[in-house]
């Protein structure tokens, strides 16, 4: 007879028919919860007519990355620890009671023999390890309390731990108390070593087996409706990130959290613009809303909080969440307003707690709506913004240069120009910095004379370029945006290209992916830095002078984290003889932002400091003399900011294009 043990040992039969009424109550509970959750998300607005949820396909790698090795949570060492060992010990408990389940109430007879002694024994280790992981929880919670794990309501957290404690202490209870009760089967002490250990104390107490037999059934009874409660839980706040987990994790929209949909302005029956009600929440906010667990760990990313700003975004979710749960339909900008102007302007769309949320939550997508709301029907844009946006509206650029000076640097430059009918491999969009900023103009230069030296086929608008419109539609001003975008749709149109290649990467991200929602407006567009390491791959470009400089490299967010773009740039400066890249501790997705993004470059708010100190200060700790980036804001904002912080006084900035060009021309 092959190793196994009776697995109803003292349970009369109908405490097992009691547990199945009970399963399917607790089913019941769940499958109702689930319904009205789903009613919820599905009551939001559509997202441009896309597979689901705005996805416009299904992340399966992402769900096989959070169902086998949670998703982000690792990126946190401590809480990938401790909520590994509570997310793997119920998987492991979770396969033991299937086993159970299916031996006992079917004809396949599986737990027993090694199934048994392999999966009572890591069943054993599990329960260990899902305790120790909820104490470290409760600890760092409720002990340490970081500001950034603050709570709305403890209540929900505090039920969790409590009945996952409960669920793993009565089932060692059972265990140890079957194992007493069978007269101690020696072989239990290798594959139960917590049930054997918990039934020698019994044994050491000579307890009767009258009561041991009494306990059991009772404990047994707790246990079973302990499980019920945690099945029905599922569809509830805390627990019910287990399933939104693995929702979430399917329909995120990887690098797409910032890109907006168009607004009907020829809707003659809209009284406003924006998002003005819970009700106009897309499926995707309120899915979202519904996900958040408060970790806090977008508000811990978040730069405009680490310096000093109003933003929080975490509270940006939790605020929505509460008021609409309270009020399907109410208005966000009632006499008490749920968010401050300042709060949603100090947001740089930087896409960092995007990028760190486990639950894949879109924060900046809200804040924008907000944003919308706040200018178009609520007119309150910041002064400096609303000079930027005029300035667009007029000169086509946000400095207010005129807009007749935008090709003046290309003077005896012998720039080529798109004509129509004649296709070209690249179009150039030089971008307004390009235009009319001195350093990015030379920027501009080295990568033109790179790319002929490359023998690249590309050309420019010439005077026919204005702005892509970045910095209006991330003011909140969609109506201006809106005009520019198809103004620009109209004139790329024109002309036959394969590829728009850009400096900025906020022009990238807005000819690439905002305008994509357009008509008519599938470009595909890619940032100088990835046509260069093409180029520098198939040996067109070859670096051959040193260039003797230890530098660090900046990630700009939309390159990075927008843009999906971490090694274009690192394989250029790898390739450059005599370069040494020393990385902040903060690179690639967890780069700390300038503080440009978002409309930010045109207005500074009052609360805290200049974002670029903290960026700067990050700089210093590398002890290198120069910093690379590929951001034309990036560029301007160090240059301008680097005098605030004194290691930095003497700091050399350039574009990656430029070292390059050192080396290679």
């Amino acid at each position: 007879m092959e190793t196994s043990r009776e697995l109803t040992w003292n349970i009369p039969a109908w405490y097992v028919i009691a547990m199945y009424l009970f399963l399917l109550a607790s089913l019941t509970a769940l499958g109702l919860s689930l319904i009205k959750k789903y009613k919820f998300v599905k009551s939001g607005g559509t997202t441009g007519g896309n597979k689901l949820l705005g996805a416009k396909e299904l992340d399966w790698n992402g769900l096989l990355d959070t169902l086998l090795f949670q998703g982000k949570i690792p990126r946190d060492s401590f809480v990938g620890i401790f909520h590994g060992a509570i997310f793997y010990g119920f998987i492991v408990l979770t396969i033991t009671t299937g086993l159970v389940a299916i031996h006992q109430d079917t004809p396949i007879k599986i737990f027993q023999g090694p199934f048994y002694i392999l999966f009572s024994f890591l069943a054993d280790i599990a329960g260990i390890a899902v305790l120790l992981g909820v104490g470290l929880a409760f600890y760092r919670r409720f002990i340490l309390k970081p500001d950034y794990l603050t709570l709305k309501n403890s209540k929900p957290e505090l039920f969790m731990y409590l009945t996952i404690i409960t669920l793993v202490i009565v089932g060692y209870l059972l265990e140890g108390l079957r194992i007493y009760g069978t007269n101690m089967p020696q072989a239990e002490s290798t594959w139960s070593p917590v049930g054997w250990f918990i039934a020698s104390i019994f044994s050491a107490m000579s307890i009767q087996l009258s009561s041991i037999q009494f306990f059991h059934k009772f404990l047994w009874f707790i246990h079973m409706v302990s499980t019920m409660v945690f099945v029905s839980a599922l569809g509830y706040r805390k627990f019910f990130h287990i399933i939104a987990a693995i929702t979430t994790s399917l329909v995120s929209r990887k690098n797409q959290g910032a890109v907006l949909m168009p607004m009907n302005f020829e809707n003659e029956e809209a009284e406003t613009f924006g998002l003005g009600k819970a009700s106009e929440l897309t499926q995707k906010n309120k899915l979202d809303l519904i996900a958040c667990v408060e970790c806090g760990r977008c508000t811990n990313a978040c730069p405009a909080q680490a310096s000093g700003k109003k933003l929080n975004p975490k509270e940006i979710i939790t605020k929505m969440r509460d008021f609409t749960e309270a009020n399907l339909d109410g208005d966000l900008w009632s006499e008490k307003q749920l968010y401050e102007f300042n709060e949603l302007d100090a947001c740089t769309t930087c896409g960092a707690c995007m990028e760190m949320c486990p639950m894949h939550i879109e924060h900046v997508n809200i804040i924008m709506g907000a944003r919308r709301y706040k200018v178009l029907t609520l007119a309150n844009i910041l002064p400096a913004a609303a000079t930027a946006s005029s300035n667009i509206q007029i000169n086509n650029n946000p400095w207010g240069i005129a807009g007749s000076d935008r090709f003046k640097w290309a003077s005896n430059q012998n720039v080529p120009i798109i004509k129509e009918g004649i296709e070209v491999d690249y179009l150039l969009f030089v971008g307004c910095a390009g235009s009319y900023d001195s350093e990015n103009q030379k920027i501009v230069k080295d990568t033109m004379n790179l790319l002929r030296a490359a023998g690249v086929n590309f050309a420019t608008l010439g005077d026919k370029e204005i702005c892509c419109g970045d910095p209006i539609r991330r003011f909140g001003d969609e109506y201006s945006f809106d005009t520019i975008a198809k103004n620009n749709i109209e004139l790329l149109n024109k002309f036959k290209f394969k590829k728009i290649v850009t400096h900025c990467p906020h022009c990238m991200h807005t000819i690439g992916k905002e305008y994509s929602r357009f008509e008519n407006a599938k470009f595909d567009v890619i940032h100088h830095s990835q046509l260069l390491a093409e180029l520098l791959d198939t040996g067109k470009i070859k670096p051959i002078k040193r260039v003797e400089a230890k530098l660090t490299f900046h990630d700009p967010c939309y390159l990075g984290r927008h843009g999906g773009e971490y090694n274009s740039p690192r394989k250029i400066l790898a390739a450059i003889p005599g370069i040494t890249l020393n990385e902040m501790k903060k690179n690639k997705e967890n780069a700390a932002c300038c503080g440009m993004g978002g409309g930010n470059m045109w207005y500074e708010l009052p609360e805290g400091e200049h974002l670029a100190i903290n960026r700067l200060k990050q700089v210093a700790e590398t002890k290198v003399p120069q910093l690379a980036t590929a951001c034309s804001y990036c560029l301007i904002n160090f240059n301008s900011s680097r005098g605030q912080h004194k290691p930095t006084e003497e700091l050399v900035v350039e574009d990656i294009a430029s070292i390059l060009a050192k080396s290679a021309l």
